[in-house]
């Protein structure tokens, strides 16, 4: 998957990722991934019925 992003959200994610994971090899991939998910997982609860309505 090749993605564009601008500069500075990409700055800012990588920025991030160092700070919380270190600066290890795959672990802007494996953010990345968290990211998706959580992302799959807000957009199908949002899209879901809620409880009792």
């Amino acid at each position: 998957m090749n993605i564009v992003v601008e500069d500075d959200i990409e700055e800012r994610f990588r920025r991030t990722v160092a700070n919380t994971k270190g600066f290890r090899k795959g672990n802007i991939s494996i953010a990345l991934q968290e990211a998706i998910e959580l992302w799959i997982k807000e957009q199908t609860r949002r899209k879901s019925p809620k409880d009792g309505e």
